[in-house]
């Protein structure tokens, strides 16, 4: 087979414009399922219950299937479908599903595990087609080798009437450490990348305290994690080469095909995935038009977690939820998991519902499936799909289809538009606590649980609590600060000017106790920190176990602590709770413009593993700490109340957790949310007969939408 132009280059283009405000649609085609036979009745079905968008899985291996020789047949199959039934495709490459024969062709560059065994081709778990991880892209031939089949991908469909767009790097991350490589070729870019940073061998080997290092053929990649320079250098080095071929992969089919958008999706689990696997959802949104996030479905905060992380590494740009599960996932489960597993919960169509409400809530404006049908073959055989195994409707199908064809309602149109205010303070991500964290205990856990613990803490007060990274710090005047304890110089000098400039800043325990390369500070707080805290540490414990029952006597009752216990001596500042020996626990200060405090524990680690109404009322007492109201209150518990703003006013989403219909009463901070005339957009009738106060019912696990104009 040669490559051949599939249709005429003078053909007219589709517009990069979207063509819908919303996308509703699943990934359909993955090599051998669905059954050839079904397709276009499934296209046909799709069409009619309301489907706009299919994302298709191109694996390199099942096209190359031998050197230069491609076969497209089936793929073209599907863009022609996809343009007879005004279904939008989203070309998904899958570089990583590598042609058998390159091991053959290159032996040099097969992939290697840490332990330093050589990777087996594996089979996709989601595609029944082989090849994954087989080799590595670090070695030129493999680059070139992967670079003309990029090219001949974009020029064979960039014409056609059926793209919308191009989806690089499928979760653009390696989704576990084992799955980095430390084949020749990646050892060779990292000296490569030690190279730029230290410039020569004399100053690695003292930063390194590998003093008898004389060449850079001794250096290799660290396969031991533990908590030394050469292993926080990986990290960042891992970072930064899974970047780079990201922006390879942007760049190469932007310059074949510059009409048709470029986009990606993460996880949404920066908190735990950027230093064991290169999952960070800020550094791929930086590179693709649209970006978004596949999350499993969990009828708790993390999915608001999920969706308000990613719509903080968008920054400002239109992102999807791009994976939803449709339906059960069976694999695994045995009879010693019955306890663990009740119920097969997205095979309720009101679930999916929810899940739904909850992505567009937090801003997500695309809602895909990874199913469209479920697959015939492999571990996930049978799971995650809204139609049968023979592509039948199903009751899943039925609420999907009810839910597309809302939000594609023309007089829906204007909700679209309506993006989510500012969270009225942030949580900050700090990657070197999290690659501390990692290289100390093996794993992320700690940081993560620490900063799920307080998000859900503040989502369960109904503040709305926005993620973000350091160079986003400006747009918000308070943060919280989780499992802080390792922070470079760059970042300390700049909170400390943040909060001095009038910032509020709540930090747990530890607070740069170390720098980013590991190296203990002899003094505590430090690099002027003591001065903006305004305390000195009199004491720390920092043996994890031993504290998961700490608690701390703050005003209003008990705070739960965890991982560390760290008791402090006022000097400028003042102690406003105490451990049980009398200890003072937390400081809090005045700096400069700003105002801080300091607690000697990990509040949101303990409010994650042991939650308490008081330790969620304290968290909740943050914002008038720091002279704050909040935006929008709901007095009961598992209902979440979130504002759009667009341009003909608010949208208010009022969701209910819960599987029983409840009222509830949501009041307005009256110098922030004006409003004349409150409405039902979708969902029960509203009473706003109290100004500033709406009554509304909402169904179980659905929402209340109400216009505010």
């Amino acid at each position: 087979m040669t490559l051949q132009p599939l249709s005429n280059p003078q053909q007219q283009q589709k517009s990069t414009e979207h063509s819908h405000e919303i996308h509703f649609g699943s990934v359909y085609f993955r090599k051998t399922n669905p059954p050839r036979k079904d397709w276009e009745r499934d296209y046909a079905v799709a069409a009619e219950d309301g489907h706009t968008m299919f994302r298709h899985w191109f694996p390199w291996a099942a096209i190359e299937i031998a050197p230069g020789v491609y076969d497209w047949e089936e793929f073209d199959t599907h863009l022609d479908l996809a343009a007879k039934y005004n279904i939008d495709t989203i070309i998904a490459e899958h570089l990583l599903i590598f042609p058998e024969w390159l091991r053959t062709k290159y032996p040099h560059t097969i992939s290697e595990t840490r332990q330093g065994f050589p990777r087996q081709s594996m089979m996709s778990v989601s595609c029944a087609v082989g090849g994954q991880y087989g080799v590595s892209l670090n070695h030129p031939e493999i680059e070139a080798e992967a670079e003309k089949f990029l090219r001949a991908l974009a020029r064979r469909y960039r014409n056609h009437p059926g793209l919308y767009g191009y989806n690089i790097w499928n979760e653009s991350s390696f989704h576990h450490a084992d799955n980095l490589s430390y084949d020749p070729g990646t050892q060779q870019r990292f000296r490569e990348w030690l190279q730029h940073k230290y410039g020569n061998i004399e100053t690695l080997a003292k930063s390194w305290f590998r003093y008898s290092l004389t060449s850079w053929k001794d250096v290799e990649l660290p396969r031991k994690i533990e908590s030394y320079p050469d292993v926080y250098d990986a990290i960042d080095f891992m970072g930064d080469n899974a970047n780079y071929w990201m922006k390879w992969r942007a760049r190469i089919l932007r310059e074949e095909d510059p009409n048709h958008l470029i986009v990606a999706h993460g996880n949404g689990k920066s908190f735990s995935d950027i230093v064991t696997c290169c999952g960070d959802d800020w550094r791929a949104a930086d590179v693709v038009d649209t970006f978004g996030y596949t999350y499993w479905y969990a009828n708790d905060c993390n999915l608001f977690l999920a969706g308000d992380i990613i719509r903080s590494a968008s920054k400002g740009k239109q992102f999807w939820r791009a994976e939803a599960v449709g339906d059960s996932d069976w694999k695994g489960r045995t009879a010693n998991d019955a306890p663990q597993y009740k119920k097969d919960e997205m095979s309720e169509p009101e679930n999916i519902r929810l899940d739904c409400l909850i992505s567009f809530a937090t801003g997500a404006r695309a809602y895909l499936n990874p199913r469209f049908r479920p697959l015939l073959d492999g571990p996930l055989v049978g799971a995650y799909g809204w139609y049968g195994m023979d592509g039948s409707r199903t009751a899943r199908s039925e609420m999907a289809s009810s839910l597309a064809k809302w939000a594609l309602d023309p007089n829906t149109a204007p909700l679209w538009k309506a993006k989510p205010v500012k969270g009225e303070l942030a949580i900050l991500l700090i990657e070197d606590s999290q690659a501390f964290c990692y290289a100390t205990y093996g794993s992320t856990d700690q940081y993560a649980l620490s900063l799920q613990g307080a998000y859900e803490a503040f989502l369960q007060s109904n503040i709305q609590c926005d993620v973000i990274k350091i160079d986003q710090i400006d747009d918000y005047s308070m943060l919280y600060v989780p499992y802080p304890i390792a922070i470079s110089d760059a970042v300390m000098a700049k909170l400390q000017t943040w909060v001095e400039q009038g910032g509020c800043l709540v930090s747990e325990a530890c607070f740069g106790y170390f720098t980013n390369l590991g190296h203990a500070k002899e003094s505590q707080p430090n690099r002027g920190f003591s001065e903006v805290f305004g305390c000195e540490q009199q004491s720390i414990s920092l043996g994890p176990d031993r504290w998961n029952d700490l608690s701390l006597k703050v005003e209003d009752g008990t705070l739960g602590g965890a991982i560390y216990r760290q008791s402090y001596t006022a000097q400028a500042g003042t102690a406003t709770a105490w451990f049980d020996n009398g200890d003072a626990a937390v400081i809090d200060h005045r700096y400069g413009h700003g105002r801080t405090r300091l607690v000697g524990s990990v509040p949101g680690y303990a409010y994650k593993q042991r939650p308490t109404e008081a330790s969620r009322q304290w968290f909740a007492s943050l914002l008038p700490f720091a002279d704050k109201k909040p935006l929008v209150r709901v007095d009961q518990p598992d209902m979440v109340a979130r504002l759009c703003q667009g341009e003909d006013g608010y949208y208010l989403w009022v969701i209910n957790l819960q599987e029983q219909q409840r009222s509830v009463t949501v009041t307005f901070d009256n110098d922030r949310v004006q409003y004349e005339q409150a409405t039902a957009f979708y969902g029960n009738s509203v009473d706003s007969s109290i100004e500033q106060v709406i009554t509304a019912t909402v169904g179980g696990r659905d929402a209340t939408i109400i216009k505010l104009s």
